[in-house]
Formats: structure tokens, C-alpha cells, sequence
């Protein structure tokens, strides 16, 4: 006996009707004759009588159907514990560049989270040129990346936001009333960098201010974490220059005040990148979620 002949007679047996069973499958009432016909035939016994306004069980079909219910919830019940099993097992696992998809990588995992809610995301916070060689040999499913600082040939990829440097400032100063400042007129803070800014055009940028101004350079410090440079500022010690994603790092005591002449390489392009290989469903639906967040929405 098959599972789904013992599904398709105990609907005939408990609605009494071949057009009313039909509906509640779902299916075609002559294929729901035929597998009951055939379940009669590999059993040899009659099961139900047709009747003018339906059907009715033979003593044989009584005992099937009180045999029949607890072999097809038995068989339900298992089949949720080995989906259940499954979804506990299925993860995800996204590496990303600090500082980078600060706001999609959230709002992502939510809307993930409502369509599978049995994944397991697993972030990893790693370097651009890193995870893409992860992404290529399988080790992680997504990145994200700064798309200047790898090579992301060989992969899918698609651009999912741009980043501006601004002036991450003390929130007690009174320049952090100010919506936006100028080069020349930040130049006169000291500041806070991170290693790799020193050989930038934006801090080239600011050498020449003070040039101008005649000004001597004042990098009072160096940080290597986002978290260290706020964490100076908000202690007053200086000025930093962050990524505008910043501003969704919640720290008390900095304010952030755009920067209305930041020179044109200043700008940082982060993709989404993925190798062209079969993905789980959950895969592409992450996909799909982080590049509709990224979208601009229509004008």
C-alpha cells in the first residue's frame, strides 16, 4: 500500500463523497476513483460502496480507516521532524568589511529571518581580499567587499551602496551643530586617523589646507578600529574621519558633520559578491533581500 492511496481513501472515507474528497486534496475527482480502485485491487477487498449519494464503508474499509489514520499522522509527524531537522542544520554564513553594509546587513537578516526563519546567518568579519578568495573556494556563501581592494573577477557581484568619508566630531563642540564644513576649516582640529588614511587623497587634502593656512600637521593619534576612534572623539581628543555608515553606530558623545569638499576618489563602491554555482533556496532569497535594500527607491 502507498501512502498516498491510504491519504486519498481516508478523505473518500471520512467525506462519503468522491466530489467533496476530491476538493479537499485538491486533485481531480476520476485520478482519486482510480487510486481507490487500485487500492482495492492490491489489497483483493472491496472497501467502499457506492452509493446514489456518495459512498459508504464495507466492514473491511472500517477497519483500513482505523488502521489507515495513525500510519498517515505518523507518517506527517515525521515528515516535520526531518524538516525541522533539516532547517536547524541550514546556515548561511556572510563575511563582511567592517564598517561596510552597516545598515543593509541588518535589515537583511530580518526579511531572511521572516521567509526561513530555521537559518542560521553566521557573520564573519574579515578583509575584502580574504573573502572574496573564500567566496571563490566555497568556504563562505556571500561577501561583501570594498570593490577597489579585491579582485572579484570570477565571481557574480553587484554594487550595493557608496560611502562617503564625514567628520566624525565631539558632540560638546560647536562644530557639531553645523550640518556640513569645508576642508580648510576641519584642517584647523587635530586629528585622529586610521594608518591606512595617511596615504589618501582626502588626508593630502588636508595637508594642503593647513599649508595654506600655515598651519603645522596635527595628527594627534592613530586608531586601527572604528570603535577606538569614537571612542577618542567622544573623549574630545580629536576629530576622525569615518565612513558615513557611521552614523548607524550608535555612540554617545559624536555627532558626524559632512564634509562638503571631499575630493572624488574619496568615495567607497561595497558590492555583494557570490560564486555562479547552485545555491540553496535561502541563499538566493538573501541575495535578492540585500540587493532590494541596496535599490534606490523610485523617484
Amino acid at each position: 500500500m502507498e501512502l498516498r492511496h491510504l491519504r486519498h481513501f481516508v478523505a473518500v472515507a471520512e467525506t462519503q463523497h468522491f466530489g467533496r474528497a476530491a476538493a479537499r486534496l485538491g486533485m481531480a475527482q476520476p485520478p482519486l476513483s482510480q487510486s481507490i480502485m487500485r487500492l482495492e485491487e492490491q489489497l483483493g477487498i472491496k472497501l467502499l460502496e457506492r452509493t446514489p449519494r456518495g459512498v459508504s464503508l464495507t466492514p473491511a474499509g472500517s477497519a483500513l480507516l482505523a488502521e489507515a489514520k495513525p500510519l498517515i499522522a505518523q507518517a506527517e509527524l515525521a515528515e516535520r521532524r526531518v524538516r525541522q531537522a533539516a532547517d536547524e542544520l541550514a546556515s548561511l554564513s556572510v563575511a563582511f568589511v567592517p564598517m561596510c553594509a552597516l545598515r543593509i546587513m541588518p535589515l537583511a537578516i530580518q526579511g531572511l529571518r521572516k521567509q526561513w526563519p530555521g537559518v542560521d546567518v553566521r557573520l564573519i568579519e574579515r578583509g575584502s581580499a580574504l573573502t572574496v578568495a573564500s567566496v571563490k573556494n566555497g568556504s563562505i556563501d556571500l561577501g561583501v567587499v570594498v570593490t577597489s581592494a579585491a579582485d572579484v573577477s570570477g565571481l557574480e557581484s553587484a554594487v550595493i551602496e557608496r560611502l562617503r568619508v564625514v567628520a566624525a566630531v565631539p558632540a560638546k563642540w560647536p562644530v557639531a551643530t553645523q550640518r556640513s564644513i569645508r576642508i580648510a576649516d576641519l584642517a584647523r582640529y587635530p586629528l585622529i586617523m586610521f594608518p591606512q588614511q595617511m596615504s589618501q587623497p582626502l588626508f593630502a587634502a588636508f595637508e594642503a589646507a593647513r599649508r595654506e593656512e600655515g598651519l603645522s600637521p596635527r595628527v594627534t593619534q592613530q586608531a586601527r578600529h572604528p570603535y577606538t576612534m569614537l571612542n577618542l572623539v567622544a573623549h574630545e581628543l580629536g576629530v576622525g574621519l569615518m565612513l558615513d555608515s557611521a552614523r548607524y553606530l550608535p555612540v554617545e558623545g559624536v555627532a558626524y558633520v559632512d564634509i562638503e569638499d571631499v575630493p572624488a576618489p574619496s568615495e567607497t563602491e561595497v558590492s555583494l559578491v557570490w560564486a555562479d554555482r547552485p545555491h540553496k533556496p535561502y541563499h538566493r532569497s538573501m541575495l535578492d533581500i540585500m540587493r532590494e535594500i541596496a535599490s534606490p527607491a523610485p523617484a
